[in-house]
Formats: C-alpha cells, structure tokens, sequence
C-alpha cells in the first residue's frame, strides 16, 4: 500500500503565508472502532458489526467540540448486493433491553437516533454494551463494542473533556468550562488561475527544472519514480499548469500500483533558477475549474474504503482543504462514512 494512505503530508514551505494551514486532527482505530477528530476539534466515533459475512451495521457518535457539547448518533447499514439486510420495522436493543424504534440515517445523514437511545449507548459503552438492531422477522443483528472504551477515551482526550463530568469514559469533577471551545471553520479563499501561455510546454524540457523538481521532495521515497529515474514512457512526462504570472505547476507520475496511482505536484518559477516547491505526492490531478489538487485512494482492491484529501490554490500556494477516511474497510462499497481530520470552508 502506498506509504500509508492514510496519512497526513506536509505541503508547501511556509514562505507563502497568505492563508494559515489548517492542521490535521486525531485519527485513531481499535478493533471495531474507529475515531476521527477533524481541525475544528468536532469527532466522529464509528463502529461496525463484528467482521462476519452479512452484517453491514454501523454506527456512528458525532460531537461536537467544547464544554457541554451533546453526542448525536447515527446508524447506516451497508449494501454489498449479495449479503441479506435487515428488513421491515427496526428496532434498537441495548444490554437486552428494547429502546425503542430506530432509522437508517439515509445519505444525507440527517436521521438521528433519538436522545434517550444516544445517552443509554454512550453510558453503557465504555463497560459492556450488548448492541442489537432487532428486524421486523425479530432477527438481531449486532454491533460490535469491541474498541469502544479506548476509542471513546481517544475521543474524550482530544476534545480536552478527561477529568470533567462530561467525558464519556473518565469522568471527574473537573470544571466542564474547561473543556477547550470548538474551533472555527477555517476559510480558504480560491486564487484565480491565469491563461495558459503557449511557452509553457517546453518548460517541462529544462532539465534544470526537473533537478530542482528533485532537489525539493523531503526524501526520495517521495517520488522515487521521479528520484531514481524509475519510471519510463508517456506517463512519467512532466506536466505543466500555469498558476499566476511567474509561476506553474510542474506534475509527474510518482506511484503505480494494482489499484492506486499518484502523482506529485510542485508550484515552481517559470525562469531560473526555478526554486521547485513541493506540494504533495499523494495527488492524482487538478482541476482547473476550482484550482483544485484532489487524491482519492482506495485501501483495497474492492473499493469498500477510502482515503481523501484536497489542497487549493489561494493565489500563492496550495492550502489542504480536506482530509478524511470512509472509515473501516467492512465489504461496503465507498465505506460506511466520510470521518475528516480537516474540514475548511472554500470561496
């Protein structure tokens, strides 16, 4: 898999300084659960079935960061086109004990569990919590609370809420004031892109440009097609986008595999001595309409998980704008979720 999909990567210097890098949040897994806490310090805990063939149940706890904040919950069952699902009339029982009746959260994410069914999950999670969502043939069909103490703990620790009456696993009487406020939603305005300039493909022939294309990556596992000259024909050729007048954007393939591939991106001077800046590697185009670079990876061969993330330009570099996981891979396809570490807002 390449380097790890999943993980964040630096971009570029900090000598464009025109709009403040959003940092990456808390990404976290155990067993059946799953934690993502995005830039704005809101996280997203979701668990799955247990990894049986035909239970394609998730749920998932969102909250919001800052003192007092509620946990929502959702619940989403996966389709695989083969596996039977749950049918007519749900319900949610809990240690044995029904809850009452629950809803598919649809793709729009809006369904909720109802508060009561939120609060006896989240009291009775960190200990034992026997979760069934019994069908209208009086089936049940479990979700898994193996890993949620230390994913909910995960959680509690970067919202700031350990020690306070409000954590969800280690609760104290620490003043629920506290508890860090949720960060704003940080702003990206879009940079303009300039006309293409009919010199602009021969830039891609300087060698010189190629070297300082090199001299850039962090290291040479970067893009070691690029590095050790690995890489052969069309699809290893330099690409070039003009951004603003002295400035373009340089591409080259850096990773082929079985399902995946990336290419690496540098904002680079038009004229000597070129000064290539490294944006990323975990690319797979841009997107002139919204001057957009965009990586969507698959984490296996079936497509029943995702990694993703985007960087826009600003008019003097390119910004991550998005980050996120679909969560586990649990035979769905697209995953159950969209779990982001970095949310911004782009105009």
């Amino acid at each position: 898999m390449h380097r790890m999909l999943f993980l964040a990567l630096a971009l570029a210097p900090a000598a464009h300084a025109a709009t403040p890098e959003p940092r990456a949040g808390v990404a976290f897994d155990h067993n059946d659960w799953s934690l993502a806490c995005d830039n704005t310090r809101t996280c997203r805990a979701a668990g799955y079935s247990p990894e049986e063939a035909g239970n394609l149940l998730s749920l998932m706890l969102e909250r919001a960061g800052g003192p007092n904040a509620p946990v929502v919950a959702r619940l989403r069952n996966g389709e695989d086109g083969e596996s039977p699902m749950p049918t007519g009339a749900l319900r949610l029982r809990l240690n044995g004990k029904d809850l009452g009746p629950v809803q598919d959260t649809g793709d729009s994410e809006k369904v909720l569990l109802k508060p009561a069914q939120t609060d006896a999950l989240v009291a009775a999670l960190p200990r034992q919590a026997r979760i069934e969502v019994i069908d209208g043939n009086g089936k049940g069909w479990p979700i898994s609370d193996s890993g949620a103490t230390a994913v909910l703990l995960k959680m509690d620790e970067a919202q700031g809420r350990l020690g306070t009456p409000g954590a969800l696993v280690r609760r104290g009487d620490k003043a629920e004031t506290s508890v860090p406020a949720a960060l704003p939603v940080p702003v990206i305005v879009r940079g303009r892109l300039v006309a293409p300039r009919s010199s602009d493909a021969a830039l891609a022939k300087i060698p010189a440009l190629r070297k300082s294309m090199i001299t850039s990556l962090p290291n040479a596992d970067e893009c070691t097609r690029l590095s050790e000259g690995e890489g052969e024909g069309e699809d290893d050729e330099i690409g070039i986008q003009r951004l603003d007048a002295t400035h373009v954007l340089a591409s080259t393939r850096c990773f082929m595999g079985a399902y995946n591939f990336s290419s690496g991106y540098w904002v680079v001077q038009d004229k000597a001595p070129y000064q290539a800046q490294f944006v990323t590697s975990d690319a797979e185009d841009f997107d002139r309409d919204d001057a957009t670079l965009r990586g969507r990876f698959r984490g296996r061969g079936i497509g029943d998980c995702f990694s993703g993330h985007d960087w826009v330009w600003d008019g003097a570099r390119f910004v991550k704008s998005s980050e996120f996981t679909t969560g586990q891979c649990r035979g769905v396809a697209g995953g159950h979720w969209q779990l982001p570490t970095v949310v911004t807002a782009v105009k």
